[in-house]
């Protein structure tokens, strides 16, 4: 699991005693965590996603010339990288051209003289065998993280076989990610809080985070481990809570200003959008302390509305600093009447844009993070009764697949089930979303 640091009054994470720092400890001293570390330039950074197509690497010498020198820069400045590889094609080939790609990031590597874990990859789940492309990681890249994308097809809604791709690919990566990190994502989809902006497509990872973001997003990590603020019966201190869920927007909306994006379009979108992912932890060690049964309807209705209230804590909080400081600029480009030509039509389209913005504004796009895995206590085994938790996860606007624990003692059966559930969770946030907007 993502753990908290213990309250201090030292900068956490190494962050020296300047305005980065300091808002940091202040971060800390509320209860939560920055994720943010410090670049080789001694500048506040996050991990960088990037998108790689294979075809254009086979077909283009320029364009493998231009990624490898993107990868280089990033590696050579001490940040994370995690590589989205598209467009590989099928069978023999999709085999040729991963090697090819796995090649080129290994150069990269060897010249920033980074190890292997500061690349992972992101390839979809339906192009080669899970083993085979652990296979190929290893061999060109050494030991590091492989996060599979799986699509509907391996991520049916029920619980039946969805033919032999999904008979193979489930075994398969049941064993790969035995001996080591390889991860299924659970979901494609990021949710905006506010229902005037668009649902948008995730097939990049943040590395270490595991966050399923659009490739080339600038998004503020943050942790907040919500057992830290209950007794030793599960009672929660709600007005400590409270504020340090106000505090994780203040204080990531003001490091938002202070970190260092690598690349052109990551600055435009952390203008545009303003993304914060607050990850709650600790879901399942609340329900241990409080004794309660993860199998009873009761205790799934008691955090939902715990989930609910965080969330709204966040929202609020959100829309007060867009009021105080300025709202979303990706609310101004969303304008349905900025594609009308000029005339009535348009002022009337206009008009009613406005006054839904007044009503709904806010001050960041995406906030509240939530893993599947973090409905587990992290003091014990995984007990499998606490996936009936799951629904949960429909209060989240971005989903991760960090803080997996060992899986020893599940099977392959339970291993499959588990993820489906929760992809199956995660996609009704779509229906809900498509019935917001036309509200």
């Amino acid at each position: 699991m993502l753990r908290m640091a213990v309250n201090s009054d030292h900068v956490p994470n190494g962050f020296g005693p300047g305005h980065s720092g300091q808002l940091c400890c202040e971060l800390e001293l509320a209860g939560a965590k920055s994720l943010l570390t410090l670049d080789s330039d001694g500048a506040l950074a996050s991990g960088m996603t990037l998108l790689v197509s294979a075809s254009s690497i086979h077909e283009s010498e320029a364009s493998a010339r231009r990624i490898a020198r993107q990868a280089f820069d990033v590696l050579l400045r001490g940040r994370r990288l995690s590589v989205s590889v598209c467009n590989l094609g099928e069978g023999a080939a999709a085999h040729a051209a991963l090697s090819a790609v796995c090649r080129l990031l290994r150069l990269a590597m060897d010249r920033a003289g980074t190890p292997p874990g500061s690349i992972e990859l992101v390839v979809g789940a339906d192009v080669l065998p899970a083993q085979t492309i652990w296979v190929l990681r290893r061999q060109w890249l050494g030991i590091g993280p492989v996060h599979f994308l799986p699509g509907t097809a391996l991520m049916p809604s029920g619980r039946t076989c969805g033919g032999s791709r999904q008979a193979h690919f489930w075994p398969q990566l049941w064993q790969a990610s035995a001996h080591g990190p390889v991860r299924a994502a659970f979901s494609t989809r990021v949710f905006p809080q506010c229902s005037l902006l668009s649902t948008e497509a995730a097939t990049a990872i943040v590395p270490d985070m595991a966050i399923q973001v659009p490739v080339e997003t600038a998004w503020v990590p943050m942790c907040l481990d919500i057992s830290r603020f209950a007794a030793d019966d599960g009672s929660l201190r709600e007005s400590a809570v409270e504020h340090a869920l106000c505090r994780c927007v203040e204080i990531g909306d003001a490091l938002h200003d202070l970190t260092r994006w690598p690349t052109a379009k990551m600055r435009h979108d952390a203008w545009l959008n303003r993304r914060l992912a607050i990850i709650v932890t600790g879901i399942g060690d609340l329900v241990q302390r409080r004794r309660q049964d993860p199998k009873l309807f009761s205790s799934l209705k008691e955090l939902c509305e715990l989930l609910r209230w965080i969330k709204n804590v966040l929202h609020r909080q959100s829309q007060a600093m867009a009021r105080a400081t300025g709202k979303l600029p990706a609310l101004d480009l969303s304008d349905p009447s900025r594609g009308l030509p000029c005339g009535p039509v348009r002022d009337g389209w206009h008009a009613r844009w406005r006054e839904a913005v007044n009503l709904a504004a806010v001050r960041h796009r995406n906030l509240l993070v939530l893993s599947p895995w973090s409905l587990f206590p992290s003091n014990q085994p995984p007990d499998y009764s606490y996936t009936d938790l799951l629904p949960l996860l429909e209060f989240a606007n971005a989903s991760a697949s960090c803080g997996r624990p060992e899986l020893a003692h599940w099977d392959v059966c339970r291993f499959k089930n588990f993820h489906q559930r929760a992809w199956a969770v995660l996609q009704q946030r779509d229906a809900a979303h498509q019935i917001a907007e036309r509200l």
